[in-house]
């Protein structure tokens, strides 16, 4: 009987509660309501969509002339997968759209994608929007890039009158679809991924003019990607003793000089520049996907930093190239560099002396070497003295034009990770509240924005069937969890829109005193409610809000 009044009284406590909380835009919703309650709407109003032309591989452009973006699918899915409405691109509603709150997806497309093709490019994009009931979302920005990837072949010129056409060709495969290449294709194919990293199978027939045997090369190009153009080039390799091979090289190789062939002497090998063969760049025990944060706490007494950053450069092949390139979001680091060295500087060929060189960390030998050392930590009193987001761009190719670029992002005087703050308490230490005079505020800071905001209530006496009274379950996300969200802004919990792609959620946005009020009627106790704040880079913090009533 005592369990029953307990839940009586928390049921009626939670809907005083809910009728009292000053959030006007959101009331509270029997569940027996008209199905129009849980409605918001999607605005296209001011949404713009445009092309990228460039596609990954900056040495050439995917071209979309002809291609009418208002012809363009637009498909909107809800969280099923399911596809809820669709229009062309030049048809968007000039009315906000009425969905039913939760999570869709917007895709928008030129074309259907098939598995392979001759001058057949796709260019889309997505997005994924909120919807709140009794408000407006209004869609982003739309830029499609290419969704299939570009594959040509060529010949060198030096080679080509070596090379009977007729028994000349190059298939090129993806999983269970290929393309053939003849000697005078001159066409691009497109090949739909199929996984993130794709591998493109290469078969290459040939004979020589004048001659009856047949030739066949195999090999594998690795690590392709959607929006990339793979541009496979038949070319003369020369030896330093004189004599030449066939080879075949993706995207950089390039030699059009005239050469005399002597095909007695071909060794028929196969070179593919592709990403195992790429120089590689890698700092030991660290991401270089993530920035790191430079602290005072790296550095001694006498502001020697006592660390290291050493960036470590290998290469199958000789590296001919190995150019650095920094930048920063304060122009005074920005001058300050530009004072020393230039902002980018090719060590294979450096404009800058070599004592200047080792002064800031960077080697004096590098050209025709196959391993290499970055040491950043030279710099590092040099970026303690400019607060602000610094990066150095790192490019190194090798002599077969194989190529890897990788970014070191250095943050300084900024902290970067999620903050959650229980403003004028000690978060993270138990506090015992009095109704009516202690309040619960909730500040969060995100830098690099919410991407999810989770929190779970841990409690004896605050059970499933006491949670379901007032709309809640044990564990719910304030970005994910819709089928919440009337309860939970009623109890003063911001949700949806409000939380997502936001950098702060201020006090008065997350403000649950009135559910002290609530807990005080389940009696003594300790009740947890665990946050776990996510932002777009992944970087996760939680803190737990603990309460004791006595």
């Amino acid at each position: 009987m005592k369990s029953v009044v307990k839940f009586m009284s928390l049921a009626v406590a939670t809907i005083l509660a809910l009728g009292s909380c000053g959030h006007e835009k959101v009331d509270y919703v029997d569940p027996n309501a008209a199905a129009k309650d849980s409605v918001g709407y999607l605005s296209f109003e001011g949404m713009q969509a445009s092309v990228m032309e460039d596609t990954e591989n900056v040495e050439s452009t995917t071209r979309s002339e002809g291609v009418d973006i208002n012809n363009f699918d637009v498909v909107i899915t809800d969280a099923k997968g399911d596809a809820v409405k669709s229009f062309k691109y030049g048809e968007l509603p000039e009315e906000p759209i009425a969905l039913e709150q939760g999570v869709y997806r917007i895709a928008m497309s030129s074309a259907d994608m098939t598995n392979a093709g001759w001058e057949s490019p796709v260019y889309s994009a997505e997005q994924e929007v909120i919807i709140t009931r009794k408000q407006t979302t209004t869609v982003k920005d739309f830029v499609c890039k290419l969704a299939n990837i570009k594959v040509s072949v060529a010949y060198s010129a030096d080679i080509k009158d070596q090379l009977d056409p007729e028994y000349t060709k190059m298939t090129v495969e993806l999983g269970t679809s290929s393309l053939e290449y003849a000697f005078t294709e001159e066409r691009a194919g497109f090949f739909e991924p199929i996984a993130q990293e794709n591998t493109l199978k290469l078969t290459f027939n040939c004979r020589y003019v004048g001659e009856t045997k047949d030739i066949t090369m195999t090999n594998e190009i690795k690590g392709v990607k959607a929006a990339q153009w793979r541009k496979i080039n038949v070319v003369v390799q020369h030896a330093a003793d004189g004599t030449a091979t066939i080879g075949i090289g993706c995207d950089t190789w390039t030699y059009d000089e005239e050469v005399n062939f002597d095909s007695s002497m071909s060794l028929f090998e196969e070179v593919i520049p592709d990403d195992s063969d790429a120089p590689v760049i890698v700092w030991e025990g660290h991401d270089l996907n993530a920035p790191f944060e430079l602290t005072d706490e790296m550095f001694d007494a006498e502001g020697n930093f006592k660390s290291s950053i050493n960036l470590d450069i290998t290469s199958t092949l000789p590296i001919t190239q190995l150019v650095v390139k920094a930048e920063s979001d304060n122009a005074d680091f920005v001058k300050a560099y530009s004072e020393i060295m230039s902002l980018e500087e090719d060590l294979c060929a450096p404009a800058s002396s070599a004592a200047i060189l080792k002064m800031m960390g960077y080697p004096t030998d590098v050209k025709g070497q196959t391993s290499t050392r970055l040491k950043f930590a030279a710099q590092a009193a040099l970026l303690k003295m400019y607060e602000g987001t610094h990066s150095y761009q790192i490019e190194v190719t090798n002599e077969l034009g194989a190529r890897t670029v990788a970014t070191l992002t250095v943050k300084y005087g900024q902290n970067l990770m999620p903050q959650i703050q229980w403003v004028g308490y000690d978060i993270d230490k138990r506090q015992t509240i009095t109704v009516g005079e202690d309040t619960c505020m909730i500040r969060i800071t995100a830098p690099l924005a919410i991407k999810d905001f989770e929190i779970e209530i841990v409690s004896l006496t605050l059970n499933a069937q006491e949670l379901e009274a007032v709309g809640l379950a044990a564990k719910f996300s304030l970005v994910t969890s819709t089928e919440m969200f009337t309860a939970l802004s009623g109890l003063g919990f911001p949700v949806g829109d409000d939380v997502y792609n936001q950098t702060l959620i201020s006090e008065d946005q997350l403000n649950i005193t009135n559910f002290l009020d609530i807990l005080s009627m389940l009696g003594t106790g300790d009740h947890d409610f665990v946050m776990t704040v996510t932002d777009m880079e992944g970087n996760t913090t939680t803190k737990t809000v603990m309460m004791r009533f006595e």
